[in-house]
């Protein structure tokens, strides 16, 4: 059996509640396609490690990573996502072709991949 992709995926929440999606441009898995930002673990990197380089990467921020959300599977893929808070910067583009601030009882409007649904479905869990 091939051994699961691990990701990590951050659930980056604005003061107002609103969490950020990014959405997956063309030519890329999932391309059009709402996703919690976030990146594949090199090895020996924590999930923690993983968000902040990732995160430092794609976006242009510095995070602190929190606590765990909950794992989403697709195929191999192994999504864990971990709440984060942005301590300098404003996410901007440079892998993705778009970024939303998203309320979450307004997720369900933004497709996801089927990794990133459970994600999604423990933060509306949390709300009630």
């Amino acid at each position: 059996m091939a051994h699961p992709i691990r990701v990590a995926a951050a659930v980056i929440t604005r003061a107002d509640g609103a969490v950020l999606l990014a959405r997956r441009r063309a030519g890329k898995a999932h391309a059009g396609l709402w996703e919690f930002p976030g990146g594949k673990l090199e090895p020996g990197e924590t999930p923690e490690q993983c968000l902040a380089r990732e995160l430092r990467e794609e976006l242009g921020v510095a995070v602190v990573v929190g606590a765990y959300v909950a794992t989403g599977l697709d195929g191999p893929v192994k999504l864990l996502g971990y709440r984060a808070r942005i301590l300098s910067g404003e996410p901007r583009l440079t892998d993705h072709d778009a970024l939303a601030w998203v309320a979450p009882p307004d997720l369900g409007a933004y497709p996801l991949p089927p990794a990133d649904l459970p994600i999604a479905a423990a933060l509306l869990a949390l709300r009630d």
